[in-house]
């Protein structure tokens, strides 16, 4: 570890050492009133040398721990470790972590943490402050993490092929973390159409639609829960939507020519949207057209 140096110019350490020379000769003589004074005078000249750590570097927070080793949304968790006074929210989680959590207590062997939100489905940050590299520590956090949505289209009065629901809107390691915890379920938020059924157990989407969505696409939160404390879940969303034969046929790309309004490499337009696109894909991932 470096240690900090104390410059001074040579004609100013020649001033210390001739004053120094000084006292000194008197001191041989003098009493012990005056030893006091030189002893005050000499810890003046003498540097403040920065606390250091046992390895001889700056003092610096250093993090032993984290309780419980799976965050929950909503909840409260602690940090533990050596100077974590010396450290704050933003250097510990970066910037705009006033959205996601706050400090309650900070000690200097402990910081409670109350976690509004889960900004991801791990959370990160430095195991020390120091000034080199120690890596991170991440652990997972569980609760309505923002995972992509998904969007499922199914035909009207045609079965639906079985989905396991819990693959499409949870990252696979995020459902395992979850059920290391215990028995888990799943539910819906709001209703399915009609003919279509999550099952509680597996998280499978199946069934024969026997309503469409009306050519529109319906979000629903799907939740994945520990049945013996429900609190502790992770929340995502689906798109889904239930479309009959011509609903299905209305939103069909089909190209046309270029026009004074509607202009690109490859015009597309479909009946169910006023709208003119430049290409065919982005006519198909429009929501109002393609299938």
């Amino acid at each position: 570890m470096k240690h900090k140096m104390i410059r001074f110019s040579a004609k100013f350490l020649c001033v210390i050492f001739l004053v120094i020379g000084v006292l000194v000769s008197c001191l041989s003589k003098g009493t012990e009133s005056e030893e006091i004074l030189f002893a005050s005078l000499f810890s003046l000249l003498t540097p403040e040398i920065p606390e250091t750590d046992l390895e001889g570097g700056d003092v610096s927070f250093t993090i032993h721990s984290i309780s419980p080793t799976v965050i929950i949304e909503n909840s409260q968790f602690t940090i533990e470790g050596k100077n974590l006074n010396k450290t704050n929210e933003k250097e510990l989680f970066g910037d705009g972590y006033a959205k996601f959590l706050q400090f309650v207590e900070v000690l200097d062997d402990k910081i409670t943490v109350s976690l509004h939100m889960c900004p991801s489905s791990k959370l990160s940050f430095p195991i020390s402050g120091k000034n080199i590299t120690e890596g991170n520590i991440s652990i997972p956090c569980l609760g309505s993490s923002r995972f992509p949505l998904k969007s499922l289209k199914f035909d009207l009065g045609i079965e639906i092929d079985p989905i396991v629901g819990s693959s499409v809107v949870y990252p696979p390691q995020t459902l395992e973390t979850l059920q290391t915890l215990g028995e888990i379920e799943f539910l819906v938020e709001g209703v399915l159409p009609n003919g279509i059924s999550l099952h509680p157990e597996s998280g499978e989407l199946s069934g024969v639609p026997t309503e469409t969505t009306e050519n529109d696409f319906k979000s629903y939160p799907i939740i994945a829960r520990l049945k013996a404390n429900p609190l502790v879940k992770i929340v995502s969303k689906i798109n889904l939507i239930v479309l009959s034969a011509e609903e299905k046929n209305n939103r069909k790309c089909r190209s046309i020519s270029s026009t004074s309004t509607c202009r690109g490499p490859s015009p597309h337009v479909c009946t169910n949207s006023s709208l003119c696109y430049t290409s065919r894909l982005s006519c198909e991932i429009s929501q109002k057209c393609g299938f």
